[in-house]
């Protein structure tokens, strides 16, 4: 694991006192993970490894079907909910930076996705008013029997594991512990699981599992399996390093919305998955289970008073959680559709 990703024990905060030496310790190396990369690795939760292992082999079992198969939830165009096919993504086009341009030009990247949106029922007149966007109903196969039963608890498992992490942040940004509470209780939160088959012929140049992107939301909670071909984040001085990942493990960054909420205190940063080696071979199957927490769709996102200081002044106008959202997608699919 690069020596800047930490990887963090959250026992303490699920323990009955925050005077401990050990929680205060907690506050301070996430806010230092934070502030440096946005990424760091945690253990100590309540998702146990079988539970995470269960949600891997189910969705294993689904990738293995025939493409006619997976076909029969395909995903509308562009929509965020059921099964997108191998190399029809690219998650650099929506880049924008200079010197990550070149990026667009880039073949698509070599994963297939199954994508699973919120699995509450929250108010009747809420979920219509979102019904084609942020609560925009699933799709289920039906093969496995038990995939629909299986994800749903996994997505509510992460979801409560978000809400942990967000009263943590709350702490280390010296606010009370439910801030966020009220702005994440209807969150618009997705579970997209990402399949990387085995690459048993070259990719094209420049093509990526996943190419150069930043996440848009708050948090990203990543549960990969242990395979060739993983994860890295671009340091700030433009060299890509490896995060490696011990079993039992999950993976967490920041993302675009985040940041801007703590009026980049903390960042947000570029990260990509690479491809295994060659002689691999079917050892470099991967699959990693991705969960994107936003908040609730109406959800008002101003600089939080604490981020604000005379050294740094407010830099972001408001903006309604839901539309920010929907402006990154937009723009990822335009800048997709011309590359």
């Amino acid at each position: 694991m690069p020596q800047n990703i930490p990887l963090l024990d959250l026992s303490p905060f699920y323990q009955t006192s925050r005077d401990t030496e050990e929680f205060k310790q907690l506050l301070c190396q996430i806010d230092e993970a934070l502030r440096s990369t946005g990424f760091l690795c945690i253990k100590g939760t309540p998702v146990s490894t079988e539970m995470v292992r269960d949600a891997q082999n189910t969705a294993l079992a689904f990738f293995d079907q025939t493409l006619d198969q997976k076909n029969q939830v395909k995903a509308i165009k562009h929509a965020n909910r059921g099964y997108t096919g191998l190399a029809e993504l690219g998650l650099s086009y929506s880049m924008d930076a200079d010197d990550l341009k070149k990026d667009r030009q880039s073949p698509p990247d070599l994963f297939e996705r199954y994508r699973i949106g919120p699995v509450e029922q929250f108010d009747p007149v809420v979920m219509q008013a979102y019904a084609q966007g942020a609560y925009a109903p699933n799709i289920w196969p039906q093969t496995p029997a038990s995939f629909e039963a299986v994800m749903q608890d996994y997505y509510l498992k992460m979801n409560r594991l978000s809400k942990d992490l967000l009263e943590l942040f709350a702490l280390v940004l010296g606010l009370p512990e439910q801030w966020f509470a009220d702005k994440v209780d209807r969150s618009m939160a997705s579970l997209a699981i990402n399949h990387y088959p085995a690459q048993l012929e070259p990719p094209l140049p420049g093509q990526l599992r996943a190419g150069p992107h930043t996440d848009y939301g708050t948090v990203t909670i990543v549960a990969p399996t242990a395979a060739p071909g993983g994860l890295q984040i671009r340091t700030k001085d433009g060299h890509w390093e490896d995060v490696q990942v011990e079993p039992g493990t999950f993976v967490v960054n920041i993302g675009d919305m985040m940041a801007q909420w703590t009026n980049d205190k903390w960042v947000s940063t570029v990260h990509r998955v690479v491809n295994p080696q060659l002689d691999s071979g079917l050892a470099g199957r991967r699959l990693s289970l991705v969960f994107f927490h936003q908040p609730n769709p109406d959800a008002v996102i101003d600089c939080i008073p604490t981020c604000i200081t005379g050294d740094m002044p407010k830099k972001y106008d408001s903006v309604i959680a839901g539309e920010y959202i929907s402006a990154k997608i937009n723009r990822h699919f335009k800048s997709y559709l011309a590359a």
